[in-house]
This record gives structure tokens, sequence and C-alpha cells, in this order.
């Protein structure tokens, strides 16, 4: 990102995974796809130099960005001293308490490859309270958000994702919008949170379960890997669940669909009660 100050050059920090923005062409994308009006109020995740919180403070009606790196503190709250719409806050994403926030608000933020995944399952979490959430993350990361059953980049995230929201890719970010360059592709993504699951289902901690277990060992057929997590269930009991809901014993977690999830869960469930 572009300095706070004209004196101020901070030195991006490794274990902070600091990479700042400043391209101005990805910016104005960033800006343009989260789709701001003067009654929004925005939630910035990793504020850095500013760059991001100056185009959101001159587009909403309030800025919250938070900043764990506590030397980029002072500087960002001189920046932003005329400018009472912004809120510069240091914490740390992965703790913070989202119930601090006004609602409803939309995350707009850079995240930190590193974190990236650990944020954005808590963003998730808190659906009913965002209006939506665009953000930066590695290349990588983005395919397994938007994925399709049957690709390699199809997992757990990805449907944990189709639970809670609906995921597009906006756009892809080249190396030499940051300084200093990171080693990684990057891809812009906004999330539309779901009012409602798109399928119903008894028990959404056991759906979870479900998931996780299909995606814990990816060679492992869908038997075998539920009969890892599900002890308690005879190889027997499980393999007649499975054909009970259409589902080939033989297939791998990551040609299933979150329909046919649903389906497997509500037929354990329905075997445990």
């Amino acid at each position: 990102m572009n300095d706070v100050t004209p004196n101020f050059h901070p030195r991006p920090k490794k274990h902070f995974g600091q990479h700042f923005l400043i391209s101005p062409t990805i910016l104005a994308g960033i800006i343009r796809l989260a789709e701001l009006t003067q009654d929004d109020m925005v939630l910035e995740i990793g504020a850095g130099t500013g760059t991001l919180t100056e185009a959101l403070a001159d587009r909403v009606q309030r800025v919250i960005a938070l900043e764990l790196d506590q030397e980029l503190i002072v500087p960002l709250r001189q920046r932003f001293a005329t400018k009472p719409q912004v809120e510069i806050v240091q914490a740390d994403a992965l703790t913070f308490d989202w119930k601090t926030l006004p609602y409803p608000i939309k995350v707009v933020a850079n995240l930190p490859y590193g974190t990236a995944v650990a944020i954005l399952l808590r963003l998730l979490a808190q659906r009913t309270r965002l209006q939506a959430t665009i953000v930066m993350v590695q290349r990588e990361v983005a395919e397994r958000l938007c994925a399709l059953p049957g690709t390699k980049d199809y997992g757990s995230l990805t449907l944990l994702t189709q639970w809670y929201a609906q995921a597009h890719k906006g756009f892809h970010v080249p190396p030499s919008a940051f300084s200093p360059p990171p080693k990684v592709r990057s891809t812009v993504v906004k999330m539309t949170p779901r009012p409602a699951p798109p399928v119903a289902v008894a028990d959404e901690t056991l759906l979870f379960r479900v998931i996780r277990a299909a995606f814990a060992q990816r060679r492992k057929t869908l038997a075998n890997a539920l009969g890892h997590e599900f002890k308690s269930m005879e190889p027997d009991t499980l393999r007649h669940i499975l054909e009970q809901t259409s589902i080939a014993p033989m297939r791998r977690g990551e040609t299933l669909t979150l329909q046919e999830f649903t389906r497997l869960t509500e037929a354990i469930h329905c075997y445990d009660t």
C-alpha cells in the first residue's frame, strides 16, 4: 500500500505477512466490486499503511480498520485524524470480538496470506451480521472457495462456504501490485451471505463433522473415511446408509455435492436417534 505520510516508509514484516498494495488499478477494482454506498459501514482487516482505508473512508459512512502491527497504529491514526468516520483498532482478526461491530457491515480487506483461511472461517460463521465480504486472498484459496465437485480444489472449505454464502471470483491480482511482491498470486473474491442455508438439515454440527471426515484422508473411499470417524457404526451399517441415500460406498468425498452430504447426514442422524 502507499505510504501513510510522505516520511513514513514501513519495512514490511515477514511474520505478519505484510505486502502493501501499490496498484491504483487493483484498488479501484476492489472498490468497484464492493459496490459501496454512503450508508455503508465497513470493516477492514489489516489496514497496513492505509491506502485501502483512505479509499473506503471517502465512500462510506464509517470504517473500522483493524491492524495487528503496533508500529503502524500511530501513523495510521495520524493519517486519519481529520476523518472521524475512520476508527483504527489495534486487534488480531483471529480473536477480535465480532459482536462489537455495528450491524449490518461489509468486510473489505486484503487478508494476510498465512491466516486468511482461519479469518474466512470466522467471517463465514458471522454471516447473519455481514452484508457482504470482499477479500483479497492467495489464488489457491480463491480456487478452493469457488471449486466444483470432482476437482482438486474442492473440499471442506468449499462446502462450508457454499453453506453460508454465495462466492464468486472477482479478478486476479499479479505480484507486481504489491510492495514487496509476494511469491504467490492473489485473487479478489466476493462472498454474499445466504439468509438461510441452501438445503435443510436437522443437525448442522453433524453435517460439518461428516464433511470434515470425508476430506480428512482424500484418497480413502467414503465408506472407509466415515468408518474412521464413526467408529461405533458397523461397516455394514455404513454401507447400508450410503446405499439408502443412493451414494456408492466406493465414491470419494470430493465427488459429493452439498445436497448429497446433507442427504447422507440426515440418514446418519436418523440412525443415531
